[in-house]
């Protein structure tokens, strides 16, 4: 073999060997979420409803129901408000519940005079105090100019990943959406839990820290349903001695047509997840970590540092505090429960017997004291005449 074809031999090999290698490195490996990638996910999560015009300004009321959408509260809006949210934001105004939810709970903030200005556009400023209040960082977190200290945290965690802004620039849909995604893979504050592992059941992150929403999915629950007979149950599948819960504990069918002739009702969900039957009945059942109760709502306590959100009730003889926003909401000015209502409702049991109160910062604080004992707290509330059925 002469030199000209063994030459050509080694181009060959080198040619084969640095495709091998080429391969194992760069075409072997995960690619980065592309901004159609990013796009998807947060249509997928239901934070977004479409990936249409990503390079147009979005007002500050579109902006409101995305942030309150990938907050833990995305599931708790009420459309129905009795009240003006801002001197701007009436009842009828578009994304209200959204706003008064965003306001709240700190996402976004009011102008002088009360305004919220909801079409107006989101700037850069804006963007980064919603992603870094879900994260759970307040103004405590930032001294002397907070947009300036924000802007900072918002861009040294990285939040800022793939936006080009300044603090009073309009930022468009696409910033919006990658200023969400980047923070649904940020830790919480002064935690190690991923933000949006937190909110999303089931969401990934996979080695590559980027977001694999392809397993995340709905809970498949209907409900809730108020029943008189066990017969009207409407069930897409077979119910059995094994798929059959009352207040949480597994029961059989039998004992629920007994709780039914008993206390004349029951309220019930479909598990399509799990292809079972979740009853709440008056059932006293030690084993239970839930009671159904009903009874009228006697007085509804809110503490000075927050009088929008109400933190205690008492409902005939027992006190109870309130489990989540959107248990708070219900009993709010705003929501659908007033004293002397009576109602149907859902509460965890405690079995020490405490008084809580809150400190001065507005702090839940609990101590042994029979004088004021509770009884846990309220998780759901039932509106049996519009229940279905």
């Amino acid at each position: 073999m002469n030199t000209i074809k063994i030459n050509k031999c080694i181009f060959i090999i080198k040619i084969v060997l640095f495709t091998i290698i080429f391969n194992a490195i760069f075409c072997n490996a995960k690619p980065l979420k592309t901004e159609d990638d990013r796009v998807k996910t947060l249509i997928h999560l239901k934070i977004i409803e479409d990936g249409g015009n990503l390079n147009t300004n979005v007002t500050r009321a579109e902006f409101a129901k995305i942030v309150v959408r990938a907050s833990e509260n995305r599931d708790k809006i009420s459309d129905i408000l009795s009240e003006s949210v801002c001197n701007d934001v009436s009842i009828d105004t578009p994304y209200a519940a959204y706003i008064k939810r965003a306001i709240e709970n700190g996402y976004m903030f009011t102008f002088l005079g009360g305004l919220f200005k909801p079409y107006e556009y989101v700037t850069y400023a804006d963007l980064s105090r919603a992603c870094l209040s879900l994260l759970s960082y307040s103004n405590e977190d930032f001294r002397g100019n907070q947009v300036v200290g924000r802007i900072l945290k918002f861009e040294g965690l990285g939040l800022n990943e793939n936006i080009k802004r300044n603090s009073s620039e309009l930022v468009t849909k696409m910033d919006i959406i990658n200023g969400i995604y980047n923070t649904l893979k940020e830790k919480i504050k002064d935690t190690t839990e991923i933000y949006g592992t937190k909110v999303f059941d089931k969401l990934i992150i996979d080695n590559d820290k980027e977001l694999n929403a392809s397993e995340y999915k709905e809970s498949k629950v209907e409900g809730p349903f108020i029943i008189n007979n066990v017969d009207e149950i409407n069930a897409p599948f077979e119910i059995t001695k094994h798929n059959v819960y009352i207040n949480l504990v597994k029961r059989s069918l039998d004992d629920l047509k007994y709780d039914i002739i008993v206390y004349g009702y029951a309220i019930y969900y479909i598990d399509l997840d799990n292809n079972s039957i979740i009853a709440y009945t008056e059932r006293q059942d030690i084993n239970s970590p839930v009671d159904l109760r009903k009874g009228y709502v006697y007085k509804i306590y809110y503490a000075a540092s927050n009088m929008l959100m109400p933190y205690r009730v008492d409902i005939d003889r027992y006190k109870y505090m309130l489990d989540s926003e959107e248990v708070k909401f219900i009993f709010s000015a705003s929501g659908s429960v007033r004293e002397e209502d009576y109602i149907v409702y859902l509460c965890n049991k405690m079995n020490d017997i405490d008084s809580v109160y809150l400190d001065d910062s507005g702090k839940v604080v609990h101590k042994n004291d029979e004088s004021e004992p509770y009884n846990g707290s309220i998780i759901l509330v039932f509106d049996v005449n519009s229940t279905k059925r």
